[in-house]
This record gives structure tokens, sequence and C-alpha cells, in this order.
């Protein structure tokens, strides 16, 4: 082939990415829209399709840093000192105060552009790994739409009327090593595996051309990564390490440009990494939070459910190993796909709270091994056996194959997510959730009134429903909002039960209050659901604001009780 059919056949690709690209971002787009237009007119859709205590988490932390460079916790009642700056959400907090673009719009572009970033980080890092244009393409595609074989539960959940719990559930649900997933729900880990590719392709072209320039890249990435998401630094710097031991082991020789990329790239990246542990430190309540990760009971699935988790791309990517291969027949590339996938196995289930995260981008590097694993496991296999069929249309079917085997859990996902937008304000009254896609336009217009009344260091006193709201909506304070935000989670939403019990004394509740220093209290349909009691009766409570569903009380707690 001539260096100009070349050009244009790369150019052709590139056209062709850019089609499939957009094709992605309307498919993943429908459930929004779906939202959008089918709710009634008096409910308010929140922007996002899965996951709203930790979208809206972001959300606050976007809102402070339009006026801050570090921000505070605003989703628990005490004090804090502002010391989180993360850069993803800082940029669109600065974006959104100097435009005036509502954090929904905002949020879905940002989810459109982290989509196209991370499907052309992928690719770029296929064309790396494949001069083939078959196995590039079969590898983006596996990596990109891929899941695992979480669908069985789905199955059993319909056929055998078994509901998908954990551990089950987390086969199905874990976002992070799911392409597809973060591009229709998760925009900062769509970025975050995005930015993996883009450093992982970097260290690969570094080692093949022994260049530094490579290296100060692949820091300068890494330190982008790192302000976003400094736990991904577990990810970076332990695979560069492996992979250094690995050429180490076949050369026989220390591999010298490994060693300085690596300093190099810690010494750019890691100060993000100690800021974020500092925090945990230095301040009571950032270290309270940290502590209570364990409240989401989001944990790596165990080994035994590795497999369905990720499916059968990465059972062939397992077969792709080669363990009897000589090290010395292994080349710079085949050495980094091995100690990129096989670190995972031990980053996973490293004792941390955050263990879960180290999956993200484990399915960009099992895309390029299943297609190893095809080509060298299971082409030849099926040659032998289909003898008078054409090696191109082998390698067509079996490519087909593969790709067809890791869809299904991806299509209930997307199923999933656009039925639910229409069941979660059909049935927003008997549901018992967490994550209320939809409210009520009644009390999105309270919240748009405590906005005018509040100041920073106001708490507002509610159910966990609505507190999850108050931060990004009002920029006051939550006293209960985020399963791991607020300080002290379990006890206080055992307080927030019982200061709605009737058989609670107002003389209780006002000690509450005060202990907290609560400013407003809240109280809408969520605040009924939870007891019989009638704040209209309390005399510490001044209605400041009412419309048909919800009304606002300031505290004052220097009247008495009961």
């Amino acid at each position: 082939m001539t260096e100009q059919s070349v050009s244009s056949s790369n150019r052709r690709d590139w056209l062709y990415l850019g089609i499939f690209i957009v094709v992605v971002l309307l498919i993943t787009s429908v459930p929004y829209f779906y939202a959008y237009k089918s709710a009634p007119d008096n409910m308010h859709f929140m922007g996002v399709v899965f996951n709203i205590p930790d979208h809206f988490q972001y959300f606050s932390w976007m809102r402070e840093s339009q006026t801050q460079f570090l921000v505070p916790n605003q989703l628990t009642p005490e004090d804090s000192t502002p010391l989180l700056f993360n850069f993803l959400w800082f940029t669109l907090g600065r974006v959104e105060s100097l435009t005036g673009i509502e954090y929904r719009t905002l949020y879905q572009m940002t989810r459109l552009l982290a989509a196209a970033f991370v499907m052309i980080a992928t690719y770029w890092f296929a064309s790396l790994v494949f001069t083939n244009r078959a196995k590039r393409w079969t590898a983006f595609l596996v990596s990109v739409l891929g899941a695992g074989l979480g669908w069985v539960w789905v199955i059993a959940k319909y056929v055998g009327k078994v509901e998908i719990v954990p551990p089950n559930s987390f086969d199905v649900y874990t976002s992070e090593p799911n392409t597809f997933f973060n591009i229709l729900a998760f925009p900062h880990f769509s970025i975050a595996a995005g930015l993996i590719a883009v450093v992982f392709g970097l260290v690969l072209l570094g080692q093949k051309k022994q260049s530094m320039r490579y290296a100060w890249a692949a820091a300068a990435v890494s330190l982008l990564l790192s302000v976003q998401h400094a736990y991904d630094m577990f990810i970076i710097y332990p695979v560069i390490g492996l992979y250094a031991l690995f050429i180490w082991l076949r050369d026989r020789k220390f591999p010298m440009y490994l060693f300085k990329l690596g300093v190099v790239v810690v010494l750019i990246s890691v100060w993000p990494a100690l800021q974020a542990f500092y925090i945990t430190q230095a301040d009571d309540v950032w270290k309270g939070v940290l502590s209570q990760f364990d409240n989401a009971g989001a944990w790596t699935p165990n080994p035994l459910h590795l497999p369905i988790l990720m499916g059968v791309s990465w059972l062939l990517a397992i077969w792709a190993l080669k363990i009897r291969l000589p090290w010395r027949e292994r080349d710079d590339t085949h050495l980094f796909l091995m100690a990129w996938f096989l670190a995972h196995f031990i980053l996973v289930y490293i004792p941390l709270n955050f263990q879960i995260h180290l999956l993200s981008g484990w399915q960009i590097v099992t895309g390029m091994m299943a297609v190893i694993g095809l080509y060298t496991r299971v082409l030849p296999w099926l040659r032998r056996r289909l003898s008078a069929v054409s090696p191109q249309r082998v390698a067509l079917l079996g490519s087909s194959a593969l790709l067809l085997a890791v869809l299904p859990t991806n299509l209930y996902i997307f199923a999933w997510r656009t039925l639910d937008m229409k069941a979660a304000w059909q049935e927003m009254d008997e549901r018992v959730t967490d994550n209320r896609y939809f409210i009520r336009v009644s009390e999105y217009d309270a919240y748009q009134f405590l906005e005018t009344q509040v100041k920073g260091t106001d708490v507002v006193f509610s159910s966990l429903n609505t507190g999850a709201f108050i931060p990004a909506l009002t920029g006051a304070r939550s006293f209960l909002g985020h399963w791991a935000q607020t300080l002290d989670f379990q006890n206080k939403r055992t307080m927030v039960d019982a200061f709605f019990n009737a058989a609670t004394t107002d003389d209780q509740r006002l000690q509450l209050l005060g202990e907290y220093n609560v400013g407003y209290l809240f109280y809408g349909p969520e605040e009924a659901k939870l007891g019989d009691y009638d704040p209209a009766d309390s005399p510490f409570l001044t209605e400041v604001y009412q419309n048909d569903d919800v009304t606002i009380y300031a505290v004052d707690t220097t009247q008495t009780g009961d």
C-alpha cells in the first residue's frame, strides 16, 4: 500500500470515527431527551439519569467554585475548612459564573464533550497497539460498547423473579470499567478513562522512541488527571512500574528511560494527590467524610464475580496472555498491555475505601487484549473448522460474535435508564428512593426562594431526599444531604426520622435545631412521609414561604418548645 493510500485510509477512519461518535452521543442522549419532553408541566427534571446523591455533591462543588478556589463541604451542618479543589468542577463552576448557563445544560455539554474525548482517546490508543485496521476497530468497539455478563442477573430478575441485589447488582451497575455507561451517565469517569488512555499511550510511545518529550507529555496529562481524580494515580504509577519491571526482565538491563519517565511523572503529578491526602488529615469534617465511604457498600466485586462484571472480553484477554511465551519474544507493546491488564488484579483489591474506582480504564486494555486473544486463539480454531470459508470472512464472523457477546448488558442499561425516566415521575409518590430524577415544580420554586434568603453558613433541616439538592440549588448547608459527605450520616438520619415523628417533643426538636445552628426548616412531601409532625404547631418556627406543596420555616431557637 502506498503512503498516499495509507494516508487516505487513515483520514477515512477518522471520518468513520466521527460518525460513530455522533451516533453514540445521539443514542445516549435519548433518556435525557425523553425525560425533558415526557414530564408533565408540574414536574421538573433534575438533569441526570443516574445517581442523584453523588451528582448533586459535584454540583455543590461547582456552585461553590463560582466564588472560591478551595471549597467547603456544604452537605453537612458542621463547619468545614475550604480545602477541596477539583479541576473539573472548578472549571465548570467558573464557566457557569461567566456564562449564566444553568447547571443542567452545562452538565449535558460536559457529558457530550467527555464522551467524545474518551472515544477519541480509546481509538488513538488502539491505533498505537494495532496497525491492522480490522483489529484496531474491533478493539475500539469492544472497549467502548462492551460490558460484562451482568445480563444473567437481569434474566434471573424477569424470568425467575429474583431481585438484583448486592453483590450481584455490582456485576450490572458498576460503571468504572464500562465506557458506554460512563458516556451515558458519568462524564467525570469518561474524562478519567480517556486521560488514563492518553497517559499510557504516551508512555508506550516514549518507550518505543526513547524520547523524554513523551515523558513530559505523560507527566502533564497525569497532572491533569490528578487534579480531578487523585486516586487514579494508584493506577498510573503501578502500571508504569510494572511495565518497567517487565522490560527489565526481558532485556536483562535496567530500563533507564522508563525510570526517568516514572520519576518525571511522579514529581509533576503527585502534588494534587498529596493535597487530597492532606485534606483528610487537616480537617475533622473531611476526615470523617473519607471514613464514611463504607456507607455506600460499593466495593470491588469479589474475584468470583469478576468474570461476570468484566465479561467475555476479559476472559478472552486472560486467554491471550500466553504464559508460556518466552519473555524475549514479547515486544514493548505486548509487555505494556500485560502490565496494564495484570496490574488491575492487585489494584482493585487494595484495602482502600475507594478501591472500586481503580477499575477505571480496565475496559480499554481488556478490549485490546481480547482482540489479541481473538486473533491468536479463537480465529485459528475457527479457520480449522471452517476451512471452506475465507480467512477474511472468518475474521469478520469472529469479531461480530465478540461484539454481540459484550453488548447485552449495556443494551439493558440503556433501556433501563430510558424507561426509568417514565417511572420516576409517574410513580414518584409511591417509590421509596434516594434518586429523585424529577421533583415537583412547586418544590423547585421553594429552592429558588430559599436561595434568595440564605448565606453559605446557614443550615437547612430537611429529609435526606430534599437535603441532597439544597447545597447545589441554594448554596446553604444541608443537615442531612449525602451518605458520605454528611458527617455522622447514620446518626443524623436517625435524628431526622425522630424529628418528624409526632411522638418527639418540641423541646427535643428545639434542642436538636439549636445544637446544629439550624436556620431554616424545609417541609414538603418528602418530609411529610417521615411522620405526622406538623411544624405549624411549633412556636419556634415561623413560616417565611408557602406554596401548594412546600412550606419553609425560619427557626428561632430563643423560643421555648412545649
